[in-house]
């Protein structure tokens, strides 16, 4: 009740005060109130008045009650026409009210109302103005009263002429005063005030156009110029309601959503088709009413109308959503994309896209976000408050949450839409399990495809390192069959010979002894080599490389002496594998013939540290040599680098020229070794 009496009674009262007033001048005129109006007033007056009457009893709110009450004022200001031949013969002396038809005094007092009523809708529509206070709005009812007032009281021509002059300055004020504070809401930027300003343009252009020929009429008959018809001030009056209708229908105006915006849409539509259906049916009836059809032409009539009232419909109902929803065409056909896009889709990285790009993008959303399990199901906190969420479960697995922003322009998500979201996401949610079941299988499959792989070539690697055993085996077979003995019997015949050989002769056999000695040594070792390939048996290369120094050492050169002698700093039992200690033994070798041929030396030192790494220093006090000018075919640098790297190791040498030469290397070891 108590809504009742603060939103809808206030009209009620309006329509009937200005009724009682109008049908007060009708009689004192002595002429019928319909015969006052023409269709062409009356038509432009019921448009303005079902603008403002509609949207108070669709969205009840005390600023929609006061814009109808308005509209009623001035749908009935513009219902009886006004002419240049209504203004009266001014006379002095007389008050001005006594002058005026009821008509024109009526409007008089109409107009007054609608100039302070204006003030008071522009500080309050299309939204509150904090500027302008309560006090000011009554400031503009008192002066507008006022004025009036004495421009009806004022009987002397100029006190007339002094009102009449205010009251234009007042319409221009009340013009000029609503276009800047639509201006002002047209022009805020902020994201929250999107609609309203979208909304004070609409508004704003639709006032320019319709009120600016209504400010020159007054102008003009003031002086005596009559070249703007009524009709056509009637004419352009028409651009509110048509203005006010496209913000109801596109940006919400009154707060009209989509889903009131069709129901009275197609309320209307229902309505005319089914006018169309009546009088299609009647026309046809009337057609085939003959002597000989009379019967039939009922039958016949409700056939034909039927068959074109369904083609009918669905083309009107077409036409209404490609003019009046585009929008929601446009979510319709997004939400069709992306779900056969779904269908296709077998990666979770594709999904998300489709989700967090394709969709918002397609729709006008501001923005959407999705976190997988087993991220937190909340929202991100750096967009704004979402529209909508939903999370995608298929069967009892939750894979995550969605979250869809609002619109940048445009109305909320209905529920209609909200619906097809939910179906979408649903669809989401299987096309991820999908995925995910797609990802597995092919995480499985590389997986076999791998270890398939890996067998292969460990299978070829095997059957590489058997054949390679083999030969080992036999090779080690030959030389310890051939070679092996040859050399022992060289050392058997050396000995033999020394005993019995003059003095002179024993040293030369001695050393050949010791020759032969050494050789059978390394042979030794080569052929447990060659019988353990692996590298599971050790080799204590300290007692290899003392070996290797002793037996240069006890070699004679040619200015006599020790071929070369080696100072040693080596572990007391070094166990390293045995691959290791070939390639090292071979390294040390190689590097004490270098010191033998180039540095004109008969001396060196070779040190041997082993922790983690096992690390040998080799070096002399000879003549040195450049780095950079070491002649072609020389390849025993080289040879022991590739070595030393081939096993994981670092290699260097420092020498130059009157200074010797120092070469360092290092090889990694197993842990068990070190």
């Amino acid at each position: 009740m108590k809504n009742f009496a603060t939103r809808y009674l206030p009209i009620i009262l309006v329509f009937a005060l200005e009724s009682i007033a109008l049908d007060w001048a009708a009689r004192l005129n002595g002429k019928p109130l319909y015969q006052t109006f023409t269709f062409f007033s009356a038509f432009v007056a019921a448009a303005i008045l079902l603008t403002g009457i509609i949207p108070a009893l669709a969205r009840p709110a005390n600023i929609h009650t006061f814009i109808a009450c308005f509209t009623v004022v001035f749908a009935t200001l513009l219902a009886v026409p006004f002419e240049f031949s209504d203004l009266p013969a001014f006379q002095p002396l007389i008050p001005t009210y006594q002058l005026l038809t009821p008509y024109l005094l009526w409007r008089m007092v109409n107009g007054a109302l609608l100039l302070a009523m204006s003030i008071h809708i522009s500080a309050r529509f299309p939204r509150a103005n904090p500027k302008i206070s309560n006090r000011f709005i009554l400031a503009g009812y008192l002066v507008s009263f006022s004025i009036i007032t004495v421009f009806l009281l004022s009987s002397f021509p100029w006190l007339r002429l002094t009102s009449a002059i205010f009251l234009f300055l007042e319409f221009t004020f009340v013009i000029i005063f609503f276009i800047l504070n639509l201006l002002l809401a047209a022009r805020d930027a902020a994201p929250e005030n999107l609609h309203t300003a979208q909304q004070a343009r609409i508004i704003l252009i639709s006032i320019a156009l319709a009120e600016t020929v209504l400010w020159l009429r007054p102008l003009t008959l003031a002086f005596g110029i009559n070249i703007i018809p009524y009709n056509f001030i009637l004419a352009t009056q028409l651009f509110i309601p048509a203005g006010i209708a496209y913000a109801v229908l596109r940006h919400e105006l009154f707060g009209i959503d989509r889903v009131l915006r069709r129901t009275l849409t197609y309320s209307a539509l229902s309505l005319a088709l089914l006018t169309l259906y009546l009088g299609l049916t009647t026309a046809f009836t009337a057609l085939f009413e003959t002597n000989t059809s009379r019967p039939l032409a009922p039958i016949l009539s409700l056939l034909i109308a039927g068959a074109l009232f369904e083609p009918a419909r669905r083309w009107t109902q077409n036409w209404l959503d490609r003019l009046l929803y585009p929008d929601r065409l446009k979510f319709m056909s997004a939400i069709q994309n992306v779900g056969t896009s779904l269908a296709r889709a077998n990666r979770r990285e594709e999904i998300a896209s489709l989700l967090t790009s394709e969709l918002p993008r397609q729709i006008g959303a501001e923005w959407a976000a999705l976190t997988f399990f087993p991220k937190p199901d909340i929202p991100p906190a750096k967009h704004s408050a979402p529209s909508w969420n939903a999370r995608l479960v298929a069967g009892n697995v939750v894979f995550g949450g969605y979250w869809l922003g609002p619109r940048r322009a445009g109305p909320h998500y209905d529920n209609e839409e909200r619906s097809r979201l939910q179906t979408l996401i649903q669809q989401a949610a299987l096309a991820l399990a999908y995925a995910n079941a797609y990802e597995s299988l092919y995480e499985l499959n590389q997986n076999l495809e791998n270890r398939v792989k890996e067998q292969t070539a460990h299978a070829l690697e095997s059957q590489k390192e058997v054949a390679a055993y083999q030969e080992r085996q036999r090779i080690a077979r030959d030389l310890h069959d051939s070679v092996t003995q040859n050399i022992f019997g060289l050392h058997l015949t050396a000995r033999g010979l020394k005993k019995s050989a003059p003095e002179a002769l024993k040293t030369e056999l001695g050393e050949l002894e010791n020759l032969a000695s050494s050789v059978l040594r390394e042979m030794r070792l080569l052929l447990n080599q060659l019988r353990n390939p692996s590298g599971e048996e050790t080799v204590n290369l300290t007692e290899a490389i003392q070996s290797q120094c002793e037996a240069l050492a006890n070699k004679t050169g040619p200015e006599g002496g020790p071929l070369l002698t080696v100072e040693t700093d080596l572990p007391e039992a070094l166990e390293i594998p045995s691959v290791i200690a070939e390639e090292t033994l071979w390294v040390v070798r190689e590097a004490l013939q270098n010191v033998i041929r180039h540095s004109e030396c008969r001396s060196a030192k070779c040190a041997v540290r082993c922790d983690d790494v096992l690390r040998v220093t080799i070096s002399d006090a000879g003549k040195g040599f450049d780095m950079q000018t070491i002649p072609a075919g020389h390849y025993g640098v080289r040879g022991m680098r590739e070595r030393v790297l081939a096993l994981g190791g670092e290699f260097k040498i420092e020498s130059e020229i009157g200074r010797g030469t120092i070469l360092e290397f290092s090889l990694p070891l197993p842990i068990s070794s070190s």
